[in-house]
């Protein structure tokens, strides 16, 4: 799928603490990119994005609906987090993610 995204990546700190952090105050690639944290567990949070198009609502006479999904894991890792992102965002996200990622995550 082109619009897919399945990575993993270390964060300083304990899981649960970077969990509060993100459950507080997203990253900003998701915030741009109008994500909204529409579920979570102790050790998850899951941000959704509608991107229906024009011709999505038209075709289906409004009931249609597109969301991408990202489900961010975040398990202990050494004294760190290692968090996994499955899920799909749009090429601008990926790119905004890229470059988040190589500012804020080690390995």
């Amino acid at each position: 799928m082109a619009d897919e995204v399945n990575a993993s990546f270390i964060l300083p700190g304990e899981p649960a603490a970077n969990v509060a952090a993100w459950r507080a105050d997203p990253p900003e690639f998701l915030v741009d990119a109008m994500f909204k944290r529409t579920d979570e567990s102790y050790e998850s949070l899951v941000y959704e994005a509608n991107v229906t198009t024009a011709f999505v609502k038209i075709t289906t006479f409004g009931f249609g609906k597109t969301l991408y999904r990202l489900t961010f894991t975040f398990r202990p890792a050494d004294g760190a987090t290692r968090v996994s992102v499955l899920g799909q965002a749009n090429e601008d996200t990926r790119a905004a993610f890229t470059q988040w990622l190589s500012a804020n995550a080690g390995a």
